[in-house]
């Protein structure tokens, strides 16, 4: 029998109905559906509650019911469990969601039979430093944005790779990104479209004061170091991991982004090519 984790976005899943219907389709199949605490509590269907970790550890696969940004949630949450997640769109642009909802049954279907593929998404990780404090753990599968914290103050950035000195950059923010990333802030931005198994990161100047300030593409085993507020102990500005786990900090800062020793599995259902996707998503 088959575990199979229900992860919806509670905001988009109106009543959770998605998530009802797919239990009960999950228990014809034979499978167990598996739900958080939370969630189980608001669905009224307590059977199926498990402590997060144990919800993580015992599934065979996990479905992740939103859009993009649930699955980008969902993808840190379980990174260190090598879990593959099967994306269902409750939304409106998704280029990770494998289906849209009416269809979430006979995606389901194709996982069960086996006929699917599995796409392996680098993700980055990123330490921060100032002076002798270190703050670990943060990671992303989209992007690390670096970005100012207030509407006046412009940031300033020394940006290294490989402890080799790039540029010095004066702008509204960077981003530093993942090929998954690449279709989201960073193409709003200006940066480059990056094929998803690529092995490489892009690092992307957001509204950048100087016209020669262009992205550029790096290694992904190459490693970013942007070195903030340089010269100034009086700016503040925010970090954060796909635009979800943010820390707003002042002064001199230093961020290291590298490629993590985990990734983010997803699971394919169609037969698209990553060129299919961007043109159809692109030309909504």
């Amino acid at each position: 029998m088959k575990k199979v984790a229900i992860l919806p976005n509670v905001q988009k899943d109106k009543g959770l109905a998605v998530t009802k219907r797919l239990v009960n389709y999950l228990l014809e199949k034979g499978c167990e559906p598996q739900l958080s605490e939370e969630v189980a509590a608001l669905a009224e269907l307590p059977q199926y509650a498990r402590e997060e970790k144990a919800l993580y550890q015992e599934s065979d696969f996990l479905i992740s019911l939103g859009g993009d940004g649930t699955l980008l949630g969902v993808g840190r949450r379980t990174a260190n469990f090598e879990k593959p997640i099967l994306g269902i769109n409750l939304g409106t642009l998704g280029f990770l969601t494998a289906e849209e909802k009416n269809n979430a049954e006979l995606a389901i279907d194709k996982v069960l039979s086996g006929n699917y593929k599995l796409e392996k998404r680098m993700m980055l990780e990123c330490t921060l430093a100032k002076e002798t404090v270190r703050k670990t753990g943060m990671i992303a599968l989209n992007d690390i944005c670096i970005t100012r914290g207030n509407l006046y103050k412009i940031l300033e950035f020394n940006v290294f790779v490989n402890d080799e000195y790039v540029d010095t950059l004066r702008a509204d923010g960077v981003i530093i990104c993942t090929p998954t990333g690449s279709t989201a802030y960073n193409l709003s931005a200006g940066g480059p479209v990056l094929k998803a198994d690529a092995q490489i990161i892009a690092i992307t100047p957001i509204s950048p004061h100087t016209l020669t300030s262009r992205p550029i593409v790096v290694s992904a085993d190459d490693v970013v170091t942007v070195e903030i507020n340089p010269s100034r102990e009086d700016t503040p500005f925010t970090i954060s991991a796909d635009g979800q786990d943010n820390k707003t900090l002042m002064g001199k800062n230093v961020v290291q982004i590298r490629k993590a020793a985990v990734c983010t599995t997803i699971i394919k259902t169609k037969p698209q090519s990553f060129y299919d996707v961007l043109r159809h998503k692109l030309s909504k």
